[in-house]
């Protein structure tokens, strides 16, 4: 990786994302099963580098990084992680992408990163741990709140703002999931992509 690489990516879905490794996640047994990471072109081995590569880049330099993303992203709201998941110290480099202009939005599963950015969705699944529902039904507004859904699974146990029936290269399961009301419109392609929506930021 080098500094005049893009360090944003681009999918059709959420236009602009910033990657993280999945070793920054704590996946559920759920969200490991169906992970966006682990299929389609985030599971090729130039993704996979470049999201170990950006992490080490964001170390070494979050103010670089900031400038380089409010640069590639061209007035687009950047999608925070397209596949891993943020950290607690990435709080900084957000920060200074919102003081140069820019903006962010984005989700987690890592209770230490919402307490430190409780703007970020936080998404759970059926099998999140008990700690971490209370932790969302205690702490999490709402309308922060999202939940991966896949076909065998009940609707979440706790109201939630987003559910997400499971979509991916290998988990084709929208069809097949049980509609319901607070399904995302991009998943169920009633609008075109993140954009089209803005129910998550």
């Amino acid at each position: 990786m080098r500094w005049e690489m893009p360090v944003l990516s681009t999918n059709h879905k959420c236009a602009v994302s910033l990657d993280f490794p999945v070793l920054n996640c704590v996946p559920t047994s759920i969200c490991a099963q169906v992970c966006y990471a682990a299929q389609g072109r985030q599971y090729y081995r130039k993704s996979i580098v470049k999201s170990l590569a950006v992490a080490r880049l964001i170390d070494l330099d979050p103010e670089r990084v900031a400038r380089k993303m409010v640069d590639e992203a061209a007035g687009h709201t950047v999608r925070i992680a397209g596949s891993g998941d943020s950290l607690p110290h990435h709080k900084s480099l957000f920060d200074e992408v919102s003081r140069l202009g820019g903006s962010t939005w984005g989700f987690t599963r890592r209770i230490d990163t919402h307490q430190a950015i409780p703007s970020f969705m936080f998404s759970i699944d059926a099998s999140s741990p008990s700690p971490v529902m209370e932790y969302v039904r205690d702490q999490v507004p709402v309308a922060r709140r999202a939940y991966l859904r896949r076909p065998e699974d009940l609707p979440s146990p706790i109201e939630v703002a987003v559910t997400f029936p499971v979509h991916g290269h290998l988990t084709p399961y929208t069809k097949v999931t049980p509609v319901h009301e607070t399904d995302c419109p991009a998943g169920r392609k009633r609008v075109e992509g993140c954009l089209g929506c803005r129910r998550c930021w």
